[in-house]
């Protein structure tokens, strides 16, 4: 981040779509999928998992979640739901009590036995030193200094008969002056923007893609959220993490124009976006693609990318790096050669990423004015 403000690196470690796998090898016999990464994984200051911790949402698949969780070494852990997660999405039991054979009453029930697990302040997650995240704004402290503004959501565009869904003309992250023309507003906690905001959102946690990145599914369809797309355009923040199309995984780095807060509020219908009005938001050759190396890939456990001042130095409010983290490919293997979309093929399982970024340290802030007042009097 290369704006002048005090920063410190900050390593976070990145996964998603994990669905209930451990961290070591289980019995060939065992239902839940064989592990993707293995331990012992590199340590963090912060841990991210962007969701899909089950198959299912049932309770001996979120605890499979936190024994695999609990391995990895992260002062600070932070977890949000995804589509298969389907207990802790009350609107989704509600709606699909013919289906489990449940009264409301019971519904409400199971998703409350899950939220406990996963918020309660005796829950396990926070024994386990995990922060679940709803949606909206949250402001985390990491034992390095730095203090870090997350946006959390779990919505993804509708597949299938899933949780944690909206309808693909719905927008759940743009205020209606900021939303595609024909859009059905329907957010509750919009994304903010990063123009004039006095303290901007450093990192965008969703479960699933925006439009046209890190977002194409083996069927070549691109499955990404237009509006998500441009939610992220407003709001550039200097990471986003999101997992949910296996095949997606990867990294890529976006320099976004000085048209993009221009074309985020320009009316434009659902079609003309998709169909590629988005790409005036995004500077000529501001998408770079990022490889690592596949043979240190593997020895450390995960691929590396160091975006800090010592690497290629983000610049806020100019630059995104993208990250899909999803573990899981549709083989449920093991290793890739590079980050990107070229990279995933059927027998290619995927590795953590782990993202070193230059993060606000107040404590330095505080630090730095401290000790310049100190020099002041002496002189």
């Amino acid at each position: 981040m290369a704006d002048g403000t005090p920063t410190i690196k900050t390593r976070i470690l990145i996964l998603s779509d994990t669905h209930c796998a451990a961290l070591t090898q289980l019995r060939a016999s065992d239902k839940c999928p064989q592990p993707p990464f293995k331990s012992p994984l590199p340590p963090a200051d912060l841990l991210i998992f962007a969701g899909d911790m089950t198959t299912t949402g049932k309770p001996d698949q979120y605890h499979r979640c936190l024994d695999m969780l609990r391995e990895i070494h992260a002062p600070v852990k932070l977890a949000i739901a995804g589509n298969h997660d389907l207990t802790l999405d009350s609107e989704y039991m509600l709606a699909h009590l013919r289906k489990y054979g449940l009264s409301p009453e019971a519904a409400q029930l199971r998703v409350q036995e899950a939220r406990d697990l996963w918020t309660a302040p005796e829950g396990r997650a926070r024994r386990e030193g995990v922060r679940f995240l709803d949606e909206g704004v949250h402001v985390v402290e990491l034992e390095n200094g730095a203090r870090i503004r997350v946006y959390a959501s779990p919505y993804t565009p509708e597949y299938g008969d899933m949780g944690f869904a909206y309808r693909v003309d719905e927008d759940r992250f743009n205020t209606t002056s900021t939303g595609l023309a024909d859009a059905r507003n329907i957010a509750e906690h919009p994304v903010p923007s990063f123009i004039g905001a006095e303290t901007p959102v450093d990192i965008l946690l969703t479960h699933g893609p925006p439009l046209g990145h890190l977002s194409w599914t083996v069927s070549e369809l691109d499955a990404g959220c237009p509006h998500l797309l441009r939610a992220l355009m407003r709001c550039r923040p200097l990471l986003h993490c999101f997992g949910h199309i296996h095949e997606g995984w990867g990294a890529e780095i976006v320099k976004w124009s000085d048209k993009a807060d221009e074309l985020t509020v320009a009316s434009t219908t659902i079609d003309e976006w998709k169909g590629g009005a988005w790409k005036a938001g995004v500077a000529h050759d501001g998408l770079e693609g990022i490889s690592v190396d596949r043979e240190e890939t593997v020895a450390r456990h995960a691929a590396y990318l160091d975006v800090s001042r010592d690497g290629r130095g983000l610049r806020r409010g100019e630059q995104t790096l993208l990250v899909n983290a999803a573990i899981m490919n549709r083989a449920n293997a093991r290793t890739p050669s590079s980050i990107g979309p070229d990279a995933w093929d059927e027998g290619t399982p995927h590795h953590l990423i782990l993202v070193e970024v230059g993060m606000t340290a107040p404590r330095l802030i505080y630090r730095d004015r401290t000790m310049r007042e100190e020099r002041a009097v002496c002189t």
